[in-house]
């Protein structure tokens, strides 16, 4: 999520908040390492259709779980 600027905390806060899968954990760390959609799906052996599924998935949860804790900050939309 480009509109966040991820830190550690804040990573480990909203894994553990929105109960993330190993496959929405690792797009994650990629994500928010500035990787692109390709280079994901090429080192998670994944289509791009799938990485782009799992971030939207990840949208969805971070917007769910963003209220409950104030580490986490509102996502520009």
């Amino acid at each position: 999520m480009k509109d966040i600027q991820w830190n550690k905390i804040m990573l480990r806060e909203f894994e553990s908040l929105a109960c993330l899968s190993e496959e929405e954990i690792a797009v994650l760390h990629e994500w928010a390492h500035g990787k692109s959609v390709a280079y994901t799906a090429m080192k998670l052996h994944m289509g791009d259709t799938k990485v782009k599924d799992i971030r939207k998935t990840l949208r969805e949860k971070y917007d769910a779980v963003q209220i409950y804790t104030p580490l986490l900050p509102k996502r520009v939309q």
